[in-house]
């Protein structure tokens, strides 16, 4: 435990480090602006989906939770003919100051959990590049490739998966590089 403990400055210098960075990715370089799209009539839409009354969750379409519901023929030519997607619906308006937040204490819990991993994996001591390997190696997987398959089975496109690998490869890189300079 004592050695976690001093791993107290890595763990929040690299947490801080990657809020930042992240901050830079979206709203200074901006490359996940494309990733998003508007829906044209959105009021219209807007205005459906609250006249329907669907409650905060995520939705699939076409959906058929029932072999019988599989059966239906209307429901076998939607699933044929499209279009198919999801929809998440929130609970409530986005707080920027409470998304930052939980956004900081993420990356703090991972860089926890990167720094147990290391005083696992490594000796006080260790060479600048054996912690950077390790921790970085560590970084990326968890910030590169946790997303992955929800991104295969729920659709996301290409180059959204891909921006969010360059930033979590980004991630890592930079949690490997704060681990390996302040290692004790």
């Amino acid at each position: 435990m004592s050695e976690l403990a001093a791993l107290w400055l890595p763990i929040l210098l690299s947490s801080i480090a990657v809020f930042f960075a992240s901050f830079l990715a979206w709203v200074v370089i901006g490359h996940h602006t494309p990733d998003w799209n508007e829906i044209p009539d959105e009021g219209e839409v807007m205005d459906f989906i609250r006249s329907r009354g669907l409650r905060p969750g995520q939705y699939m379409f076409p959906m058929a939770r029932t072999k019988e519901a599989m059966a239906d023929e209307s429901k076998q030519q939607r699933i044929s003919s499209g279009p198919w997607g999801t929809l998440n619906l929130w609970s409530r308006q986005v707080s920027m100051g409470r998304n930052l937040l939980q956004t900081f204490v993420f990356y703090l819990v991972t860089s926890f959990f990167i720094a147990y991993l290391a005083t696992l994996a490594l000796d006080q001591g260790a060479t600048f590049s054996k912690v950077f390997q390790v921790t970085g190696t560590a970084g990326i997987l968890a910030y590169a490739f946790g997303h992955v398959p929800n991104s295969i089975w729920f659709g996301t496109h290409r180059r959204p998966m891909l921006m969010d690998i360059i930033d979590g490869v980004c991630f890592g890189l930079i949690t490997g590089l704060i681990f390996a300079t302040f290692w004790p």
